[in-house]
Parts: C-alpha cells; sequence; structure tokens
C-alpha cells in the first residue's frame, strides 16, 4: 500500500506528459573536441565559458602587412641563419610580411662570411635583408660569434662547431680580424642597417674561455666583453658614424647583476647607444620592472643616454626544451608572446624582439628534432604554417602602432558580484593586471590574471570598474581576444556614482583570462584600417 500511496502522490503518467527530448548534433557532447585535437586546449570561448548574455562576437580582429604599419617597437627574430639553416627564409619572408611587425634581429656569422682570410661573402645576408626591407621589416645585427681563421689553437664547440670565444683573446691578429670584419659589415649594409648588436648572451657560455673545460667559471669576466664592445664600436662608427650600437644581450635574471655591475664598472656606457636584455624565465611579469629597474640606474648614473631594448624572449609550443615550460602547447606559447610584449611595452621598451620568426629544424638540433619555439611550424619542411602565437603577433601588432601610446589610467578588477569595495576572495580570482592605452581619443584598457601560464587557468567572471582618461570615449565598448583575434560587443556597462562627485563606468560581468584581453569602443576598428 506505502509503494502505491507514493506513486498517486508524485502523479500516475507524470513521464508521459514530459516532450520527448530534442536530437542533439553530432559533436555537441564535446563542441570544442576539435580545438583540443589541433592545440592540446580548448580557446576562450564566451558561447561555453559561461559569458553568452554578455559578449556577442561581432567581427575577426584584423591585422596588417608589415609594410602597411608604419612604425612600432615590435619585431621579432631572425637568427640562426648564419652558419647554419634552421629554416629557410624563403618560405618564412611569404608568412612572415604579414605579421605586422617592423624589426628583425639577425646574426651575422663571422665564421660563414669570411671562409678565406680577407675575402667576405655577404650574398646570403644581402637576401635576408632586402627580403625584409622590401616588405617594411627593418633588420638589427647581432656581430658574432669567433672565426678559426683568428683563433689560433682553439677547439670549435660542438655540436656546430663555433667559436664562442673573444677576438681580444687572440692577440693583434684576432682584433685585427675581428676589426676588419667589423668594418666590413658596416661598409657593405651602411645604407640599410643601423643598429648593430655586440655579441650574444656573453653572460650564458656565448663568450667562453679558450680553457673553457678546466676552469671555472667557464666563462670571461666583463671587462672582456666591455673591451670587446669597445673595440666592435669603434670600428662601426669608423665607417658609419651615426650608427647605434647595441650592448648587453644579458640572458638570465637577478643572477645576472653582478655582470651587468661590471660591464658599467669597466665603462661599457661610453661606447654604447641601447643596452639590451633577454628576460627568459616561465613568467614574464616576475620581477621585470625591478631587473629593468636595476639597469636603469647603472644608465643613470653613467651619465649617459642609453636606451632599453627587449632583445630575445621566447618559449615553445610542443617541446620541454630546456625546462622551459610543461605546458608546451600552441596556446601557451600563444599567451607567453602576449604577455611578453605588453610587459616590455609597459616597461616603456623602445623594441621588443620575440624569439623566434620560426621552428628551427634541418638538423640544427642533435637528435633530429624540431626546436619549437618559432611562431612559424616548420614540423613538415615542405609546408610552414603560422601558429596561433604568429595570429596573436599579427593582432600585438596592428594594436601597438606608433599611433597607440600608454597612458595613467583607472582600471580595477573586482570579484564577480561582491559588493562595492569589499573583497574576501584569494587573490587568484579578485585581481589581475591592468594597462591603459590610449589611441587618438579611444581607449584601449589590456587585463588579465598573471598566473604561471603551465597552471591550466579556468576562465573566471569579474566585475570591472574604470574611469575614463579625459578626452576619451568609450560609447560602444567591445572587447578583443588577440589569440582567437575575435572581437566581441559588451551588451552590458553600468554608470555607477556615490552620489557626490565620483564616478565609474561599470562592466558587470567579464571573463578574466592568464592572457590579455582588450576592451576598447568600437571606433578603434576603423582607426586600425
Amino acid at each position: 500500500m506505502a509503494e502505491e500511496t507514493i506513486i498517486r502522490q508524485t502523479g500516475m503518467g507524470f513521464a508521459d506528459q514530459l516532450p520527448v527530448p530534442d536530437p542533439m548534433p553530432a559533436g555537441a557532447l564535446n563542441p570544442r573536441a576539435e580545438d583540443y585535437k589541433k592545440y592540446k586546449e580548448v580557446l576562450f570561448d564566451p558561447q561555453y565559458d559561461g559569458f553568452g548574455p554578455e559578449l556577442e562576437y561581432i567581427c575577426d580582429f584584423p591585422y596588417r602587412a608589415s609594410k602597411d604599419v608604419e612604425s612600432s617597437p615590435l619585431g621579432v627574430g631572425f637568427e640562426l641563419l648564419d652558419h647554419r639553416t634552421g629554416y629557410i627564409f624563403d618560405k618564412v619572408l611569404p608568412i612572415a610580411k604579414e605579421s605586422g611587425i617592423k624589426w628583425a634581429r639577425l646574426q651575422s656569422g663571422w665564421q660563414r662570411a669570411e671562409t678565406v682570410p680577407g675575402v667576405y661573402d655577404f650574398g646570403w645576408l644581402d637576401e635576408i635583408v632586402d627580403g625584409l626591407r622590401s616588405e617594411g621589416i627593418q633588420p638589427w645585427f647581432s656581430l658574432g660569434f669567433g672565426n678559426g681563421l683568428y683563433m689560433e689553437g682553439a677547439v670549435a664547440i660542438p655540436p656546430h662547431g663555433n667559436y664562442f670565444f673573444s677576438p681580444t683573446r687572440f692577440g693583434e691578429k684576432g682584433i685585427t680580424g675581428w676589426t676588419n670584419y667589423c668594418k666590413a659589415m658596416a661598409e657593405h649594409f651602411k645604407d640599410r642597417v643601423f643598429h648593430w648588436e655586440v655579441w650574444n648572451e656573453p653572460n650564458a657560455g656565448f663568450l667562453r674561455r679558450v680553457d673553457w673545460k678546466e676552469h671555472y667559471p667557464m666563462g670571461e669576466p666583463p671587462e672582456v666583453y666591455a673591451e670587446l664592445v669597445k673595440i666592435t664600436a669603434a670600428a662601426v662608427r669608423s665607417v658609419q658614424p651615426e650608427a647605434k650600437i647595441i650592448a648587453g644581450s644579458i640572458s638570465g635574471g637577478a643572477i645576472s647583476n653582478e655582470y651587468i655591475q661590471g660591464l658599467f664598472d669597466n665603462g661599457i656606457a661610453d661606447h654604447i647607444d641601447i643596452f639590451t636584455y633577454h628576460p627568459y624565465g616561465a613568467t614574464p611579469e616576475n620581477y621585470y620592472h625591478d631587473r629593468m629597474q636595476f639597469i636603469r640606474d647603472l644608465i643613470a648614473k653613467s651619465g649617459r643616454n642609453i636606451v632599453m631594448w627587449m632583445g630575445e624572449n621566447g618559449r615553445p609550443s610542443d617541446s620541454n626544451l630546456l625546462g622551459r615550460g610543461i605546458r608546451s602547447t600552441e596556446l601557451s606559447q600563444a599567451k607567453y608572446l602576449t604577455r611578453r610584449y605588453l610587459c616590455d611595452l609597459r616597461e616603456n621598451m623602445e623594441v621588443s624582439s620575440y624569439f623566434l620568426i620560426c621552428d628551427i629544424g634541418n638538423g640544427y638540433l642533435p637528435n633530429g628534432n624540431v626546436h619549437s619555439q618559432g611562431v612559424i611550424d616548420a614540423t613538415d619542411p615542405e609546408n610552414y604554417r603560422p601558429k596561433l602565437a604568429f595570429r596573436a603577433m599579427q593582432s600585438f601588432a596592428n594594436l601597438f602602432d606608433s599611433k597607440t601610446e600608454m597612458v595613467t589610467g583607472c582600471f580595477e578588477i573586482n570579484p564577480w558580484a561582491s559588493a562595492f569595495g569589499y573583497n574576501c576572495l584569494p587573490a587568484e580570482v579578485a585581481n589581475g593586471i591592468s594597462v591603459t592605452f590610449r589611441r587618438g581619443n579611444i581607449p584601449i584598457f589590456a587585463y588579465y590574471h598573471p598566473t604561471n601560464i603551465d597552471c591550466g587557468w579556468q576562465v573566471k567572471p569579474v566585475r570591472i570598474n574604470f574611469y575614463l582618461p579625459e578626452g576619451t570615449k568609450l560609447e560602444k565598448p567591445i572587447l578583443i581576444d588577440p589569440i582567437t583575434a575575435k572581437v566581441y560587443r559588451i551588451k552590458q556597462m553600468a554608470h555607477w556614482t556615490d552620489g557626490n562627485w565620483g564616478y565609474l563606468e561599470v562592466l558587470p560581468k567579464m571573463p578574466l583570462l592568464d592572457y590579455p584581453l582588450f576592451v576598447s569602443d568600437a571606433s578603434l576598428l576603423d582607426s586600425l584600417k
């Protein structure tokens, strides 16, 4: 009887009143399966990440070819084309020309350019320099490395037979050989290249003692590199007086500070116009400002007008090279690129050069694998293709040309649906980094959470409060995702005041990601054409 009573109370035949479920389309149970199959991660999508009511897709974010961008601080490295063919330049250029970047770092390759004493072959470099310039990309040179013709007794370093030794350690023969080479380079390219960097990462194994196997530390002290810079600057300027001399090319974090201090103690500032830094690390933001300020303080003390460039930095997309990155995917690489560029823009770097334009293959790695730090995939040597990081590069290059400037702003990230001014949530869901730019009278607000990219960030809803800089407008707000290159209309925005003199604009619910998104006005799209 008890069972019959329950049936009556719940309503006999209730199930018959329910409609038959609509059939689900194929793949609906995993709508982003294609994303995961291709990228090993899923890309941000408002529909599936819980922001459908707040964001409406309106268009893809445009990009411009480098030739169509007048000027910009953004660049990319074309390294490793010197003494070995790590990738095929002729296959890279048709893709790279659509990047929008304006600077390209090249390695000069003394050992490749001079195989017979006093005879220089720059033909291979002419193709690269002229090819880049024809597409609106300005090359700058890293002069290096050594040359066995002038380094008697030195043994080339495997696996590629490099001579990572200072010419100054080989007497008059070494100094004269190097000086003549630098003069020949400056003479040959003086009408096409105007920035000359001395060596690469002298503090990180690329400027070694000849007896490095038996000696610790294996690298040359800073005074040796400072002397090399002095000699190189004089050689280049004797041919090209207006040349900009670049030095430093420092790799590493605070462990490099003693070496950098030694460079300035030995008078490097007297010979250079630009100091470069390579801030490798898992999280671009960590300690970056303090490291740059350390160098800037030394520059200020020298009394010289020296600017800072970020000369090289990147991460792989599908291998855990040298322990850099656990989630080595195309998406994590693209996230890193956006955060790297934004960090350098925040630090007012005159140039930011991302490493690297293309994967390195063709026998560069001894095991035959492809070194995947490129923004162009070369896994298939016959068919190069742009990665997600390349599309992100296009977005940044289009957005941050010389017409966009950083300004002081107020763009606050707060917990979603919490009382104003009250927050008891943990920091990882309640805040982030925000940077304000403007393009004419159009504001551009960048925001993201600076978590470690390898952690696997879950999209979080946040409320955003902001004050519009004077003279700017935000009438039709949009959200730009630089990686997926999609633009969304922001459907809800409120004007909030405390009833006195203060007021803010409020975006009630927005996505917080571990890479920058941009809030701006729809008129921005017209300004980028």
